[in-house]
């Protein structure tokens, strides 16, 4: 077929009366389907990566971030939520396996409808299985943090806004593509079981389909893939961003353990040396009970009206908490007089902070007050934490994570293999499933996005179809095609010039 049988066949267009045979349909159809589960793989495979990020981060930030308990707790709601959508992606893919090979229409398109049918299932629910459970676990981890409650309602916020934008897109995904997906395939199934011609309303918007695979033997349209470093613009600054986040958390756990905190003038007083020595071991005491995990022995050190304030109950979990948050107690420093009267002050220099320890006894040497102050955190510099945030230690990273960058942006390009294709006919999409004939679009509109420059294809019905534009590769060539494919004074042609700013 040369080109100008070509141009023939785009100006009459047979393909676009209802010519078309229920078989042709129905090998489009296999077409498309294919070219889903493709896409749908894809996905896959980029979810099971996120997931295999998510633990790799929460994991670290358990350690240093999410110290206190209510916030270690939501971390692991969060691994759990994980654990929860790779499970549901790889079920789902084991069971709806594409026809075996040889296997009849009836069987191949029976296969199809039960995918199709699943995935809406599976994006109609997204709010439970996806959304919900790591939502509740990213709130319940940044409400148990040490900060303010406007930056814990600020980000719940946008916890919400987020969840909600994802949310929607799953919607509109089930609405515009997979529902009528469905109602297709029903309708060929329907058609090759009985031998009926399928619905006209359902296969409709096949038929571009079937006129790409029609000229596909005598038509080989231009491709053009999406650029690498359009990509990569979007891919890199991303990875190396996790990067960013997770050193500002070890710089921050940093300058918690290795801060020193001189005790106040006003506790530095001294007291007799005979209650000194009692003091002092007591204090020893709990000190080795405490590091121990010995809960129940720091108990029965209490004095009864003590131990009707603080029972077994809240004790261990008043205990737990603090070794939680401070970790071992490393050495002591003390006693000398609390600014509480009657009170005997400690300085416990722990493993993840400074703790004033409050004790007082009874004659008996029980203990009839017992109480524990963090120690003020002193400011930390701008220049300090700067420098200690991108110390080598923390830049010997940064090479990997952009590797990592790079490698997930080579990936994407993978996935998307060919993104548009012009020819005599017009434009080819969806990897060649989907062509949109030049005679089709009587308007072309720009959609912004940052520097992006996508086009809108719109029908005389109304109908729009995405095409990207300026993230495309080569632009001279497709500059070259577009003025040697397109009619003469098509639209397209208004926006040539955008290929020249990039």
């Amino acid at each position: 077929m040369n080109d100008d049988e070509l141009k023939k066949l785009w100006q009459q267009q047979p393909l676009r009366e209802p010519a078309p045979s229920t078989e042709r349909l129905i090998s489009a159809m296999q077409s498309k389907a294919s070219l889903l589960r493709r896409h749908l793989h894809a996905r896959d495979l980029r979810e099971l990566l996120a997931c295999a990020v998510v633990f790799i981060v929460f994991g670290c930030f358990y350690f240093t971030v999410y110290c206190n308990p209510i916030s270690r707790v939501g971390v692991w709601i969060i691994f759990g939520s994980t654990i929860l959508i790779a499970r549901k992606i790889v079920r789902t893919r084991r069971t709806t396996p594409p026809a075996p090979p040889g296997a009849t229409i009836v069987e191949s398109l029976q296969a199809e409808l039960k995918s199709v049918r699943t995935q809406s299932h599976l994006l109609g629910s997204v709010l439970w299985w996806y959304l919900l459970p790591g939502f509740i676990g990213v709130t319940v981890a940044t409400w148990g943090l040490q900060i303010d409650p406007f930056t814990k309602t600020a980000c719940t916020a946008f916890f919400i806004a987020i969840d909600a934008w994802i949310y929607r897109l799953n919607q509109r995904a089930v609405a515009k593509h997979l529902l009528p997906l469905e109602a297709q395939l029903q309708s060929l199934l329907h058609a090759a079981e009985t031998g009926e011609p399928p619905d006209e309303t359902h296969v409709a918007n096949l038929r571009p389909i079937v006129l790409s695979m029609t000229v596909a033997d005598g038509l080989e349209p231009t491709e053009f893939k999406v650029a690498f470093w359009q990509l990569a613009v979007f891919g890199i600054p991303g990875i190396v961003g996790i990067w960013f986040f997770l050193m500002v958390s070890l710089t921050l756990d940093h300058n918690d353990r290795q801060t020193e905190v001189q005790v106040p003038e006003s506790v530095s007083r001294t007291i007799p040396t005979n209650e000194s020595e009692r003091y002092s071991g007591v204090a020893r005491r709990i000190v080795d009970l405490l590091n121990a995990g010995d809960d129940a022995a720091v108990q029965e050190l209490f004095t009864p009206a003590m131990s009707k304030v603080l029972p077994p109950t809240k004790t261990i979990e008043f205990f737990a908490n603090l070794a939680t948050r401070f970790g071992k107690i490393d050495a002591f420093d003390g006693p000398t007089v609390s600014d509480d009267a009657g009170w005997t002050a400690f300085q416990l220099h722990c493993s993840r902070g400074e703790l004033t320890m409050n004790l007082a006894l009874d004659p008996d040497d029980k203990i009839s007050g017992l109480s524990f102050t963090p120690a003020p955190r002193p400011a930390v510099s701008a220049v300090s934490f700067i420098r200690r945030l991108f110390s080598w230690q923390h830049l010997v990273w940064l090479p990997l994570f952009f590797l990592g960058g790079l490698l997930y942006t080579w990936l994407m390009q993978k996935t998307t293999v060919r993104a548009v294709g012009i020819s005599t006919l017009g434009i080819h999409l969806s990897k060649g499933q989907s062509l949109v004939l030049w005679d089709e679009i009587k308007e072309v509109r720009p959609l912004k996005i940052l520097h992006i420059r996508n086009l809108w294809l719109i029908r005389d019905s109304g109908d729009k179809t995405l095409m990207h534009w300026t993230p495309l590769e080569r632009h001279s060539d497709l500059k070259a095609a577009v003025e040697n494919c397109a009619p003469a004074n098509h639209p397209i042609r208004e926006f040539l010039p955008l290929l020249r700013r990039i």
